[in-house]
């Protein structure tokens, strides 16, 4: 298949070992897209709706000149928060799986696929992940940087793996395999965290409730600060100057259409529509 100016779908099958699952991918390439154009990746929420979020970024997509593709990964095939938001790094019961089954490095299929059917000449992609898909886009940054990863931007997570031992995984280092010195370069990384001031909602009802996200804050805004905050008090301790950027996005609640202008200035400058 050819990917066609506008937008269009395809189908990826998932190579690890187990059962056959699939991964249908909502593109759009722009009318004045080039095989020199950016390429930005779209991780869905817990909706699973990327065909939704693929028509939240096609305004973005035209105005901008980049390739655009949300992987969806569907209830059917990846069914709880461990297959998607966690990164298939534990079973639901708890148990730590071996890294070359983690969920990370299906981003990196889905960018060859995209440059297989476009014909795009780029090495390197944008990652963008708006609520559930924030989470995932944060902990890949965390526990697997894909080296093709230009940058990455986690836009309004539920909740967050804090760079810190003390708190289990999911919502710490805590039990899983990452070093000290692993920790060290996460806070080198390109991560850029935005977040909607008006996600300020503690009853939404998408808003991860187990009690470490509770621990977090109360809502989607005050956890994403504390979790900045908390790198950078991290980070200063060890010495390291923090890489990360935050960013807020003012008046914008818990939306990836409303939030999407604001991310496309950040990975590709100009003045957010």
């Amino acid at each position: 298949m050819t990917l066609p100016i506008g937008s269009s779908e395809f189908v990826l099958v998932d190579p690890r070992p187990g059962p056959r699952r699939e991964i249908t991918v909502f593109a759009h390439k722009p009318a004045k897209w080039t095989p020199d154009s950016p390429v930005l990746i779209v991780m869905h929420g817990r909706a699973r709706n990327g065909r939704a979020y693929r028509e939240g970024w096609v305004a973005e997509s035209e105005a901008r000149g980049f390739l655009v593709a949300v992987p969806e990964f569907s209830e059917a095939h990846y069914p709880t928060n461990h297959e998607y938001n966690y990164g298939d790094m534990t079973s639901p019961d708890g148990e730590h799986r071996p890294r070359e089954l983690w969920v990370f490095g299906l981003v990196d299929h889905v960018f060859d696929g995209l440059r297989e059917r476009s014909g795009s000449q780029r090495d390197r992609f944008f990652l963008f992940g708006h609520s559930a898909g924030g989470q995932i886009v944060h902990r890949l940054m965390t526990f697997s940087p894909l080296a093709r990863v230009e940058r990455a931007l986690a836009a309004n997570p539920g909740s967050y793996t804090l760079p810190v031992f003390e708190e289990a995984f999911p919502f710490g280092l805590g039990g899983t395999a990452i070093t000290e010195a692993e920790r060290h370069d996460l806070f080198t990384r390109p991560i850029t965290l935005l977040l909607g001031d008006a996600d300020n909602d503690p009853n939404h009802y998408q808003l991860p409730k187990e009690p470490g996200a509770m621990r977090q804050g109360p809502h989607r805004f005050a956890r994403g600060l504390h979790y900045f905050a908390l790198a950078c008090r991290e980070a200063a301790s060890l010495g390291i100057p923090l890489a990360w950027k935050l960013r807020i996005a003012p008046g914008v609640a818990h939306s990836n259409p409303d939030i999407a202008p604001f991310a496309a200035q950040e990975f590709f400058g100009g003045v957010a529509r």
